[in-house]
């Protein structure tokens, strides 16, 4: 069965009714999880696949309310009590040490439901597996733009050359001014796509897709998957189904050039 893309194709996939409550479609997709996960069956190519049939399954139904399998990590809110000075001291080096670790300065595109282009910049952005090719790309919980690839399940990455630093800041910008403590809707950002050069990919399924920066040295156009709640972000995982590389003799812009960070 080919990846769901309504509710009703969802529900037939994991094998429940379009009623069926919430509990029933975790437990019928943990059930279905275990049986075809790709680790219980290491020599099954079609495991992966039918894992993110699954899990494409499951997203479309519970949304946001998606369980994790074998994610390993603890989604519990941090305890705000106060930290002790040696916890302080602790808190800072390690923030420090994140802040050594290099990113790309990757332009996310991605496209609303009416087909308008819009962009971010992200750093945890990363290839996760071959067969298929999938990268998971990490956005915060509030991002307009993961509500755009929620709703369309597109979204592009445009790797950018040295040189692009002057663009990269153009979508720095969040589109909620809100989102920065103290700005109001007066410093909202204004259209982030205007004045920049950029195509809009069509998807042969979903129609009018997100934008690639024709000054990119690299890009890459996925279909959005499964989205992992991690802590006060989301992965979304997407499969590639296409991308270039351009004849540009420059090295990929990366936070050792900028000296921008985004860790710790």
């Amino acid at each position: 069965m080919p990846i769901p893309s309504t509710a009703a194709d969802a529900a037939a996939l994991l094998g429940v009714g379009l009623t069926a409550d919430r509990d029933t479609i975790r437990d019928r997709y943990r059930r279905l999880a275990r049986i075809y996960h790709p680790d219980a069956n290491p020599d099954d190519d079609a495991a992966g696949v039918r894992m993110l049939e699954l899990n494409a399954a499951v997203d479309l139904l519970l949304g946001s309310d998606t369980p994790t399998i074998d994610v390993g990590i603890d989604e519990a809110p941090r305890n705000d009590r106060a930290l002790t000075t040696r916890e302080r001291r602790q808190d800072v080096r390690i923030r420090s040490a994140l802040q050594h670790l290099p990113y790309g300065i990757y332009v996310v595109g991605t496209v609303t439901p009416e087909g308008k282009a819009n962009a971010m910049v992200a750093d945890w952005v990363m290839q996760v597996s071959f067969r298929p090719r999938i990268i998971c790309v990490s956005f915060e919980r509030d991002a307009a733009s993961l509500r755009n690839v929620r709703e369309t399940r597109q979204l592009t990455v445009s790797l950018l050359p040295e040189s692009g630093m002057d663009l990269a800041a153009r979508f720095l910008q969040p589109t909620d001014p809100s989102k920065i403590e103290g700005r109001s809707a007066e410093f909202a950002a204004p259209d982030k796509m205007r004045g920049v050069g950029y195509v809009q990919l069509e998807h042969p399924q979903l129609g009018d897709g997100a934008p690639v920066l024709e000054d990119s040295l690299a890009w890459i156009a996925a279909e959005a998957q499964q989205f992992i709640p991690v802590g006060e972000h989301v992965l979304a995982l997407c499969r590639v189904f296409d991308g270039d590389a351009l004849p540009i003799d420059e090295g990929p812009l990366t936070s050792l050039y900028t000296g921008w960070h985004y860790g710790g």
